[in-house]
């Protein structure tokens, strides 16, 4: 008789492309799938997951009718009242409104959970994501927490914390704000997002240049990410306003799109580029699915941050691109990171000392070789995605209560 599956439900409350969706991804397509069974909740487009999530798995679209992003927009109309009384009265309020409205959208999870028989439910999107975290406990699932960004919790945060059964984070950076923020540490497990590398073909890299106009004689040096205030787009402009005074055969690269609704960070970044004599010489790519291409282009890649970063994916998925990365001192990059071994790490909003990196990285060949070299090896190295996807078999085979899997990985960088 065939042993049953475990079923692995991962509930994620991403409205707009990110680094949840990519780690799903690379989780789902490595996943053994001979002891596990993976289905996807998601808020986004089935063609946007499709991008993320490559293997033949079953994805539900489920959108909340008020999520996250209609929450922030609430949150800056409360603030703008007059009155501290007034403005909690205001939360209070909407709080009980939105969670009235996404009633539906616990129910539907619910009827997935139960026709699909899930053993264990993954939270993405840490404790904020509430909605898969109350389903769980109220058909009695286990289930893990997955934190990819700082939170605070709440009142009702803490009341359900002590019903999980792991939280999972993505750095030591994470952990020790979380824990500081009153997270239980014993029940804290750090496993670092994963990368998958895919081959670039080199014709594919010569149609990009001539898709963009830029010549084979050209550098390049790229941002990839969402386009939002935190992640330091306006800084690294600046810095490399420099840097295209110095070398003339060098073109900028801006991969990713601007965040919904963020008009006037969209505004001061346009801004920007058509104020710089350089203009013709910075390239907006709008959102791309097939980012590891950008990445194969670029000599340089630059990672801006100007808050503390989580993690920071776009710094390992260029590095397992072979490209140098000068990352933020921010957070957790520098967990990635030694400075002049394989990579740089650079206070984004020091103008001048990310210019003279990017231009010490553009100027000597061996040097950039060498980085990107050593980065990509670490990246290789330590940052498989199938010791990731073990280390999460664990947990979920630790939390069912049955014995783990005696198949070990090599490579397997998890750290507790």
């Amino acid at each position: 008789m065939e042993k049953k599956k475990i079923t692995v439900l991962f509930v994620d409350a991403a409205v707009e492309f990110g680094g949840s969706l990519t780690v799903i991804g690379n989780l789902v397509e490595s996943i053994d799938t001979r002891c596990f069974r993976p289905i996807v909740i998601g808020e986004v487009d089935i063609e946007l997951m499709r991008n993320f999530i490559k293997s033949d798995v079953h994805i539900y679209r489920v959108p909340r009718i008020y999520n996250y992003k209609h929450w922030f927009r609430t949150l800056d109309i409360i603030n703008k009242l007059p009155g501290c009384l007034l403005r909690k009265l205001a939360n209070y309020l909407f709080s009980a409104v939105r969670s009235a409205v996404n009633v539906l959208y616990l129910v539907r999870i619910a009827l997935i959970t139960l026709r699909e028989h899930v053993d264990v439910v993954h939270v993405s999107n840490g404790m904020y994501n509430l909605a898969p975290i109350l389903c769980a406990i109220l058909l009695g699932r286990k289930f893990v927490v997955h934190i990819h960004g700082m939170e605070k919790p709440g009142f009702v945060h803490k009341i359900l914390m002590y019903k999980v059964s792991r939280f999972i984070t993505i750095s030591n950076y994470m952990k020790d704000g979380l824990v500081a923020n009153g997270y239980p540490e014993e029940r804290m497990v750090v496993i670092p997002n994963p990368v998958r590398p895919r081959i670039v073909a080199p014709e594919e890299v010569s149609e990009l240049r001539k898709l963009y106009g830029i010549n084979e004689n050209e550098q390049v040096v790229g941002i990839v990410g969402r386009i939002t205030r935190w992640k330091g787009h306006v800084e690294f402009l600046s810095a490399m306003n420099v840097v295209l005074q110095s070398v003339q055969d060098l073109k900028v690269l801006i991969v990713g799109d601007f965040s919904e609704g963020n008009t006037i960070y969209k505004k001061k970044l346009t801004r920007l580029i058509e104020d710089s004599v350089y203009r013709n010489r910075i390239i907006l790519t709008g959102y791309v699915s097939n980012v590891e291409k950008y990445y194969s282009l670029m000599d340089v890649c630059v990672h801006a941050s100007v808050e503390p970063e989580p993690f920071g994916l776009v710094i390992t998925e260029a590095m397992a691109c072979g490209v140098p990365v000068i990352a933020s001192d921010r957070g957790a990059p520098s967990e990635i990171i030694t400075t002049g071994e394989n990579g740089f790490i650079v206070n984004p909003e020091a103008t001048q000392m990310l210019a003279k990196t990017i231009l010490l990285l553009l100027q000597d060949d061996v040097l950039r070789r060498r980085i990107g070299a050593s980065g990509e090896a670490h990246v290789l190295r330590d940052y498989q995605p199938n010791a990731y996807a073990y280390s999460m078999e664990q947990i979920y085979m630790e939390v069912l209560g049955k014995h783990a899997k005696q198949i070990i990985p090599t490579n397997n960088s998890v750290q507790k």
